[in-house]
């Protein structure tokens, strides 16, 4: 029987890893070459271990498809289905691989497409990332550039990690971060309400209809992303204990089309308390949702229970949230921020009410600590107001004239 894998001796440190593609009838071996670190090639016993290990990750690499053509032949297009195939289906959510071979189809394609993989250079990537402009000629936005960047991270963190190029350009091109007038420029947008402009809202919430004035309500006082309150049903309320639970969101196919998917973390999922005025409203909002659905001619939710969907029981897009939201804030005429920074403001009704970084951090369902203290606890005007306060007191005028012995010595 032939072996399926082995390695050959090159000489000094170096090896070749020789591994037999099952789906190839002619040419089928595959090879890489490797180096043993210098301090593991000390050791007899320790190179021996190293390179058994790389040889069978070698061999998984080329039985799972991964490595289709010697690296020197590659082009960039014939790769990017591989690096779908192995990578973008199996670490990326549908949206986020929905996004990213967008970017990869209308713009990655077009530039690096005939281009060998192994030949491009650090230089090209990053005369690229200089060029890149909007179809008006003007640059694009940091974020758009970010985008970009980390799409072609991903595909040639994939080449190098699976041995089809010796080198990765990506490495020496610097990550796209914002100019000192683009950082003034987004420090100046809202990106919350207040305390003071929430009472606003909530009081203008009153125009919509009921069911999307609990859902941004929702939203804001939960702090809930907006595929997440989406795709609550009336089984994941709790009455008594006061709470919602989450455990899914609508969120996108990478073909586009509408889906019920899984939380965006483990951490994402649980219960989270409401607000005895909140879980009040909902529970009145039940009894006209049940009303609604007995009067529905055609009830097109099977089994499902959505709290919020059009009329006849079928999922939102999560768009449709975000288009009602813009166009609720322009008919109020009140101050536009995202239907994401809802969520921020959830955080900083907590801030302000005394909360600390922790509990904050298990309100939102964050992962990581720094997560809630760099994105959800923004510079609050009340905080910075109350700690501005504090100095009131050494105001010059303020001072006792009688008070004016030194306590310094002379």
């Amino acid at each position: 029987m032939k072996k399926m894998a082995w390695r050959e001796h090159l000489g000094g440190n170096k090896y070749k890893l020789v591994a037999r593609d099952p789906s190839k009838a002619s040419r089928p071996k595959r090879s890489t070459v490797v180096e043993v670190p210098a301090d593991i090639a000390k050791s007899v016993k320790k190179t021996e271990n190293w390179l058994t290990l790389e040889l069978a990750k070698w061999e998984e690499k080329v039985e799972s498809g991964h490595i289709k053509k010697k690296a020197e032949k590659i082009s960039f297009a014939d790769f990017i289905p591989v690096w779908k195939k192995g990578y973008a289906n199996e670490e990326m959510g549908d949206y986020t691989r929905k996004n990213v071979m967008s970017i990869v189809n209308s713009r990655l394609l077009k530039e690096f497409g005939t281009m060998r993989l192994d030949q491009i250079q650090t230089l090209h990537l990053v005369t690229y990332f200089a060029e890149l402009t909007k179809k008006d000629g003007t640059p694009l936005a940091t974020n758009t550039k970010l985008n970009i960047y980390k799409a072609l991270k991903s595909v040639f963190d994939a080449a190098h990690d699976w041995g089809v190029i010796a080198d990765n350009p990506i490495l020496g091109v610097k990550r796209p971060s914002q100019s000192k007038k683009e950082r003034k420029s987004i420090r100046s947008r809202k990106k919350a309400y207040d305390w003071n402009e929430v009472e606003t809202l909530l009081k203008a919430l009153r125009a919509l209809p009921t069911r999307w004035r609990i859902y941004f309500t929702g939203c804001m006082i939960g702090g809930f992303r907006r595929g997440e309150l989406l795709a609550v049903e009336w089984t994941d309320i709790d009455y008594e204990q006061g709470a919602i639970w989450i455990e899914k969101q609508i969120t996108f196919k990478e073909s586009g089309e509408k889906v019920e998917g899984e939380v965006k973390t483990d951490e994402s999922e649980g219960w989270i308390p409401m607000p005895r005025w909140y879980m009040d409203q909902l529970k009145e909002y039940e009894r006209i949702w049940k009303k609604e659905k007995l009067r529905c001619k055609k009830w097109l939710g099977g089994d499902k229970q959505y709290i919020f969907h059009g009329g006849r029981g079928i999922m939102y897009y999560p768009t449709t949230p975000t288009v009602t939201w813009r166009k609720f804030l322009a008919k109020q005429g009140l101050p536009h921020i995202k239907l994401h920074a809802l969520r921020h403001t959830a955080g900083m009704l907590l801030r302000e009410s005394g909360a600390d970084l922790k509990t904050i951090q298990e309100r939102l369902r964050h992962t990581k600590l720094d997560t809630t203290a760099n994105v959800y606890t923004h510079k609050s005007d009340v905080i910075s107001r109350a700690a501005a306060d504090q100095l009131e007191r050494l105001d010059p005028q303020q001072i006792r004239a009688e008070d004016k012995t030194s306590d310094f010595a002379p």
